[in-house]
């Protein structure tokens, strides 16, 4: 019984170690939440090919959906860590096709985790949730 109690304590424990460690881990953007919730079809935009990316009207200062293979999408506030109060917002490099840059700051940012590379941003942009809802429809929402 005592044992039994015991086990039951170090999973608990350990569990709660575990949820302060990811709370902890966690970048937070100065980017102010707003609500995001919405669904488009793939086949009527870019995001049909693999590598391909969009803006769409939403967010802060718009939002940017990268494909990255069949079932990947990463979604960002368009919005710059560093000076989204005054307007600025990132574009996709054309270029490159994979680093986001705010031309007024000089901030780059990798598309496949929101975190600057170079530049005066020094936090993450902020990310929304993608899912397909089934092979046509994308739901972005946070």
């Amino acid at each position: 019984m005592i044992s039994h109690l015991f086990a039951r304590l170090k999973f608990v424990c350990l569990m709660v170690c575990m949820a302060l460690i990811s709370i902890s881990c966690e970048e937070e953007t100065p980017v102010p939440y707003t609500h995001v919730d919405f669904t488009v079809s793939i086949y009527s935009n870019n995001l049909v090919h693999v590598g391909n990316y969009e803006y769409f009207s939403g967010g802060v200062r718009g939002i940017v959906v990268y494909r990255l293979d069949m079932t990947t999408f990463y979604v960002y506030d368009r919005a710059c860590p560093y000076d989204w109060e005054y307007g600025s917002y990132v574009e996709v490099d054309s270029v490159d096709n994979i680093t986001l840059i705010d031309y007024d700051c000089g901030s780059t940012f990798n598309i496949l985790n929101g975190y600057p590379m170079n530049g005066k941003a020094t936090q993450p942009l902020r990310s929304y949730n993608a899912v397909m809802v089934d092979n046509v429809n994308l739901r972005i929402y946070n």
